[in-house]
């Protein structure tokens, strides 16, 4: 049986009550962005390595399982090994002789090839990991407020600001539930005697394919009822708006803030 939902964990929102959970979205946010700024700053192991101590008492914090995080990530990791695997067989950098590791044609695996794969699955791992937690530990409510209240200085400039969160929050929305429709379309077809569980990836994928033109169907039908409900509703995007929860970012928000930046930019300059 195809079960999605357990390996795809984007989007979705687990409450645990942490110390994370409660902190200011605004400030997570701003974490967030720091930790993908310090991604394509860092450029060796050392720096890398100083920073993982820091991912791991976050996740230790936030009291999400490593386990269901690992699960939801299947995907995503066999995607990484795949371009990884190019990275080193087709590394085309300046490579003495002397350093490479084994070598057929055009193929080859060397030391610089090695090195350079590894800085790149540190940083696609560390954005990965960050963009996830935000979404583990920050509700779609909070989140669309945190955004709104960051980039409000924006529509002073007439950038539309709430329209534009909407749109990200709404396509945030839709992959829990394309992924929901997607099962139930595989358990419908393999009720009909299609089974989505034999055979090689080759004949897997072409089956899971089939589903793709229904689901898109699908998601412009909720699209469209979505729409209807929010002219029903007079939606006329942020304007005259006002918010039931207010956000406020406390002292320890702030001092966690500190701790990040300070660490991340150690980091940076070891």
């Amino acid at each position: 049986m195809l079960e999605l939902q357990r390996n795809v964990i984007f989007g979705q929102f687990v409450e645990t009550g942490s110390f994370v959970h409660r902190m200011d979205a605004r400030i997570k946010i701003i974490a967030t962005f720091l930790f993908i700024v310090a991604s394509f700053l860092v450029d060796d192991f050392p720096g890398f390595a100083l920073v993982l101590p820091l991912l791991v008492l976050v996740q230790v914090v936030s009291r999400i399982p490593l386990g269901y995080l690992l699960r939801g990530s299947q995907f995503f990791l066999a995607f990484l090994v795949f371009i990884l695997a190019f990275q080193i067989l087709f590394y085309q950098g300046d490579v003495p002789e002397s350093d490479y590791l084994w070598r057929w044609r055009f193929l080859s695996v060397s030391t610089g090839g090695l090195y350079t794969a590894g800085i790149l699955a540190s940083r696609v791992i560390l954005l990965y990991y960050v963009t996830t937690m935000l979404m583990l530990t920050t509700s779609l409510v909070d989140l669309t407020n945190g955004l709104e209240l960051i980039f409000g200085p924006l529509q002073r400039l007439r950038v539309p600001v709430n329209e534009l969160v909407l749109v990200f929050v709404i396509a945030i929305k839709f992959v829990p539930i394309f992924i929901e429709e997607m099962e139930r379309l595989a358990r419908a077809q393999t009720a009909r005697g299609v089974p989505f569980d034999e055979g090689g990836a080759i004949t897997r994928a072409r089956r899971i394919g089939r589903l793709l033109v229904p689901i898109f169907i699908s998601g412009f039908a909720r699209a469209d009822t979505l729409t209807v409900a929010m002219n029903t509703r007079s939606y006329r995007g942020g304007r005259y708006r006002t918010k039931l929860r207010q956000m406020q970012a406390s002292l320890s928000d702030w001092l966690v803030l500190a701790l990040i930046a300070a660490w991340l930019v150690v980091a940076w300059m070891i």
